[in-house]
């Protein structure tokens, strides 16, 4: 009987590590959570990329927020660019945090939805870590892309690295372009 209790316990146990390493596995709930303290808050920031055609945006000041948290799943980044706040960006987990999906959402300036809207991709847990999330562009993008002729987004990738109390930085890259806007957390209102 005494060797059931210890064989019990240990199995127990085993069972227990086995659920925490399951949870711990996903680094994208870690990155959602680092996301998510940014909840209410604002912050201003800057295009820090050189390609000339981010000529317009380096001359503005980018203002990321407030930043929503509808539930713990999902983050709302609304993005301005000067004055245009047409722009929100939305992250929200999915597969019980081994994939976090990343949608770029804009409106013309009548505030109807811009035809090139709602595309992005989805990071996984493979490719992520508790700081940064990579997204490759999705086939529901590259539909949008090609019906609006934007070819050269086919084959777009996202990240969005987050160093906590310090800065947030959004990157696009593709072949023959890099465009990358850094948010200082430091100075949240």
């Amino acid at each position: 009987m005494g060797k059931l209790k210890v064989l019990s316990f240990l199995a127990f146990c085993f069972w227990l590590a086995a659920c925490a390493a399951h949870q711990s596995e996903s680094p994208l709930i870690e990155f959602q959570s680092n996301l998510q303290s940014l909840c209410g808050k604002s912050f201003e920031g800057r295009v820090t990329s050189t390609d000339p055609q981010d000529e317009d945006w380096r001359k503005e000041i980018l203002s990321l927020g407030p930043v929503n948290c509808p539930d713990n799943q999902t983050t709302v980044l609304p993005l301005a660019v000067g004055i245009d706040e047409s722009r929100i960006w939305t992250l929200r987990l999915q597969s019980e945090g081994e994939a976090l999906d990343f949608r770029h959402a804009h409106t013309l300036k009548d505030g109807t939805p811009d035809p090139v809207s709602g595309y992005g991709g989805v990071a996984t847990a493979q490719t992520s870590t508790a700081l940064r999330a990579v997204f490759p562009v999705d086939e529901v993008s590259k539909n949008i892309f090609e019906e609006n002729g934007l070819e050269a987004s086919m084959t777009n990738i996202w990240s969005i690295t987050i160093e906590p109390g310090r800065t947030m930085t959004y990157k696009l890259t593709r072949e023959g372009r890099l465009f990358v806007a850094e948010f200082d957390l430091n100075k949240g209102r």
